[in-house]
């Protein structure tokens, strides 16, 4: 049972640093506290309460389909962990040989949503990050993996919640991190966080193909355990 714990946190553990390694969300984040307190606070509040609010209804959702009694069906649970695996390494090559090289379309896209975003006032980057925190595709299967995982592990009802609430406080560290520090140094904290902001762009593919090969590694080790018993 230790080891199986251990393994379920290890495994909730990536898939947040994988949410939280968002270059979209960062560089708004960084022209919300550009833009100043109200806006930095806007956004971060609704990123939070956006992820939160998707990873508790798929955990709700989870916990109905497979009811009570917390069937694992380890049939089926065994061959879908390494078809994930065998996935998840063709994703990490497919990050190491470096993503294809963005239009002149899209990236004229971000720089003007992120040119409105220092225009709006509270009340909108707070639906601008609900919306974020909600996510497009790569968040959206990521919380929905960590809640299925969550629904799965048979925790009680008080530990789901506190593992929901990890998986959430990682997979918006970028976010909520930045703005606190900054409320806190002011003005001066930006210099700083531009930097780090750069940091992580850097090693961002580094940390992501880490993250995939370790999801991996656990997911091979979890069928294999399955396939022995």
């Amino acid at each position: 049972m230790g080891l199986a714990v251990l393994r379920d946190v290890i495994q909730l553990l990536l898939y947040a640093l994988l949410a939280a390694f968002s270059p979209l969300a960062l560089a708004a984040t960084m022209t919300a506290i550009q833009a100043g307190r109200r806006q930095a606070l806007g956004l971060s509040v609704g990123f939070v309460a956006g992820q939160l609010a998707t990873c508790a209804l798929f955990v709700i959702l989870d916990f109905a389909a497979v009811g009570s009694s917390r069937r694992t069906y380890p049939g089926i649970r065994a061959p879908l962990a390494l078809a994930l695996a065998v996935v998840l390494v063709w994703l990490a090559s497919r990050v190491r040989r470096g993503p294809p090289p963005a239009g002149e379309d899209s990236k004229s896209r971000a720089h003007a949503m992120l040119g409105r975003l220092s225009r709006l006032g509270y009340l909108t980057t707070l639906a601008v990050g609900l919306l974020l925190g909600i996510g497009g595709p790569k968040r959206l299967v990521l919380t929905a993996l960590a809640a299925a995982l969550i629904a799965t592990s048979g925790a009680r009802n008080s530990a789901e919640a506190e593992l929901v609430v990890v998986y959430v406080a990682l997979a918006t560290a970028l976010v909520w991190a930045p703005v606190a520090f900054y409320v806190v140094r002011g003005e001066k904290a930006v210099a700083l966080m531009k930097a780090a902001q750069e940091t992580t762009a850097r090693h961002q593919p580094a940390v992501t193909i880490y993250a995939l090969r370790g999801l991996a590694a656990v997911l091979v080790i979890d069928a294999i355990g399955i396939l022995l018993v």
